[in-house]
């Protein structure tokens, strides 16, 4: 739908070159959501309820968790949305909570082949000059993923230089095998990240892109409490 050469409502693909699997992945990301939002749910509860767990780490899982939720449940229900359905649509007004969006004009193609509203799939669509707006995000990047996973390399290596330092090789193998699960969740969420917003898209495969979507907006949210929190002893406890 146009108005006065601009587009005022957007279409979205999903999985469409993969429609006879959209029952099969709506049934998979709805599990992962439904378990995302329990796990994270009881981890708040323990915090809050359990007094053994009233220490700043636990206050920060905790936060960790909220963080979680807000995250998967932004993007979950929509993507659910798109997967089972096809061509939903959503109005430009829709789009403007993606500030650098509101900037660009769009006077041609309206169809966004992704699975959930951002950035980059939207500004392929625009007839404007992109470059400025690019470049401003990929800026933002810096401070906003950039930063932060530079402070957790440092912290890790700390830690990894205190476990070398453990006498007993049962000692070390426990604790790496906690950092490298942890480390794991750490690559798989700021590589995917970047990859998504600071990476240039050009040749880059679409079906990537939408499984590195799911890689940062679904799967991390989803392995997190497992992760960091349920696998703790204090915390297992707390569930007894």
């Amino acid at each position: 739908t146009t108005y006065k050469g601009n587009v005022t409502t957007f279409f979205f693909l999903g999985f469409n070159n993969m429609a006879i699997y959209n029952l099969l992945l709506f049934t998979l990301v709805l599990i992962i959501y439904i378990v995302t939002i329990c796990g994270n749910l009881l981890i708040i509860m323990l915090v809050y309820f359990s007094k053994t767990l009233h220490s700043p780490m636990y206050f920060f899982l905790s936060q960790l968790s909220i963080s979680d939720i807000m995250l998967t449940t932004d993007i979950a229900p929509n993507m659910l949305n798109i997967v089972l359905h096809e061509r939903i649509s959503i109005s430009f007004s829709g789009l403007i909570s993606i500030f650098e969006i509101s900037q660009l004009e769009f006077c041609g193609p309206n169809v966004i082949d992704y699975l959930f509203c951002d950035f980059n799939p939207l500004v392929e669509l625009s007839c404007s000059d992109t470059s400025r707006v690019q470049m401003e995000v990929i800026l933002l990047c810096v401070p906003m993923l950039i930063f932060p996973f530079l402070v957790i390399a440092v912290s890790y290596t700390y830690i990894v230089l205190t476990i070398l330092k453990i006498s007993s090789f049962s000692g070390r193998l426990k604790s790496f095998s906690t950092c490298s699960s942890h480390l794991t969740v750490v690559f798989i969420f700021y590589g995917t990240l970047a990859a998504a917003y600071m990476i240039p898209k050009k040749g880059q495969s679409r079906m990537i892109s939408k499984m590195m979507s799911l890689l940062y907006t679904v799967f991390t949210p989803f392995v997190n409490p497992f992760i960091y929190s349920l696998r703790n002893q204090e915390m297992k406890d707390s569930l007894k």
